[in-house]
C-alpha cells in the first residue's frame, strides 16, 4: 500500500505508538529479530526463474534494507551473494567473473545482463533453426511399413516374382 497517504498516516501512528509504549529491551529484541530475518533473506535469496534485472534489483533492495537498520553490506559481499544465488544457466558465467578487471557490483550486473541477452538470442536462434529444419522438406517422413518377424530358426524366403503378363486375346 505504498504511496497511499491514508495508509502512510496510519502506519506512522502505529510506529510512533510502538516506540513510545514498548520497553527498550523489547524494542532491541524486535530490531534484532528484524535484522536477523533480513540477513537470512539476503543470504538465502536465489535467482530461480527471475531475470538478472529482477534478481539484482531485489538483492540490492535487501542490501539497502540491511543498511537502513545498521548492517553494512560491502560491494564484495554483494558480489559474492549475487554469484552464489545465480541459477545453473549462469554457471560458466559466474566462473568468468574472476576475469573482470576491478569488478564492482555494477560491473558484474552489467556483464550478467549482457550474458543473459546472449543466452536469450542463442536460444531463439536454436529454436528458429529447429523450426526451419522441421519445415524445409515439406513435413516429416512417412512411417516405415511394419515388418513381419521371421519365424524362429528359419531364414526368410525371398519375395515371389511378379506374375507374367496375360497373353493378348
Amino acid at each position: 500500500m505504498r504511496g497511499d497517504p491514508e495508509w502512510s498516516g496510519i502506519e506512522a501512528t502505529i510506529i510512533r505508538w510502538f516506540y513510545q509504549t514498548v520497553s527498550k529491551d523489547i524494542f532491541h529484541m524486535v530490531v534484532a529479530c528484524d535484522v536477523w530475518a533480513k540477513i537470512n533473506e539476503f543470504f538465502g535469496y536465489h535467482q530461480d526463474n527471475s531475470t538478472i534485472d529482477e534478481y539484482c534489483m531485489r538483492l540490492k533492495m535487501l542490501a539497502d534494507e540491511l543498511r537502513d537498520i545498521g548492517a553494512k553490506v560491502s560491494d564484495d559481499l554483494m558480489m559474492s551473494t549475487l554469484t552464489a544465488g545465480l541459477n545453473e544457466d549462469f554457471g560458466n558465467t559466474a566462473s568468468n567473473l574472476t576475469l573482470l578487471p576491478q569488478p564492482t557490483f555494477q560491473r558484474v550486473v552489467a556483464y550478467l545482463k549482457l550474458e543473459e541477452r546472449r543466452m536469450t538470442k542463442l536460444k531463439q536462434r536454436v529454436q528458429h533453426t529447429a523450426l526451419a529444419a522441421g519445415t524445409t522438406r515439406g513435413g516429416p517422413a512417412p512411417p516405415a511399413a511394419p515388418r513381419q518377424p521371421a519365424p524362429t530358426g528359419y531364414y526368410p524366403l525371398p519375395p515371389a516374382p511378379p506374375a507374367p503378363p496375360a497373353p493378348p486375346q
